[in-house]
């Protein structure tokens, strides 16, 4: 199975609060730009979950959009859920809605990735990097990174 994990693309500094801060213009261009190299693999996606901030839901739209998908808000995606919960309610949800790929946050991204790839810090996740993953069972050090794609 495959598993995308984005982080959103650069966000305005400051907001009322964290979760309504919005893409600037280089973000929306960082995500274009990371989509339009990576539009092949991208194709594969059935399924897209998004934080349910502001920043993230723009990120994942711009996805959904050029591959005529929708985005579910997913309230688990937030930047400081434990990687556990969020493999939990993965496996709960079932092989079907992979390729499944997940916009969110740092830590959250972060943490993911390498733990599932089992490789401490190795793979940063800056803002719109992507990353694609392979495994059969979504645990830690389970999963192969197949390709990471930082923004250009």
């Amino acid at each position: 199975m495959l598993l995308f994990v984005m982080r959103h693309g650069h966000a305005e500094p400051l907001s009322k609060s964290d979760e309504t801060r919005a893409l600037t213009d280089e973000g929306r261009l960082e995500v274009e730009m990371v989509c339009n190299e990576r539009a092949s693999e991208l194709a594969q996606v059935k399924t897209i979950w998004a934080s349910p901030f502001v920043r993230t839901r723009q990120t994942a739209k711009i996805v959904a959009e050029a591959f005529g998908l929708d985005v579910e808000v997913q309230e688990l995606l937030t930047g400081d859920t434990p990687v556990g919960d969020l493999l939990d309610a993965i496996a709960d949800a079932g092989e079907s809605i992979f390729p499944l790929m997940l916009v969110s946050h740092q830590p959250l991204v972060g943490s993911l990735v390498n733990g599932l790839c089992g490789s401490g810090d190795e793979h940063p996740m800056g803002t719109a990097s992507l990353a694609c993953l392979r495994a059969d069972v979504w645990a830690k050090d389970c999963a192969e990174l197949e390709w990471l794609q930082h923004r250009p």
